[in-house]
């Protein structure tokens, strides 16, 4: 029975970590769209700034 926990505890960690990783992508794939969008306005004023 003791022998068991460290396995159980190592595959507690994983998931931990996989958890971890999914919250980290998935709120830079949030944050990427904020930024790609933020991008685009900035190209928009630019070049709007040039045609005047």
């Amino acid at each position: 029975m003791g022998h068991n926990k460290g396995k159980q505890e190592k595959g507690q960690n994983i998931v931990e970590y996989a958890i971890v990783v999914a919250l980290v992508a998935s709120a830079m794939l949030a944050m990427s769209t904020y930024v790609f969008r933020s991008i685009q306005a900035t190209q928009q004023v630019i070049s709007e700034g040039f045609r005047d």
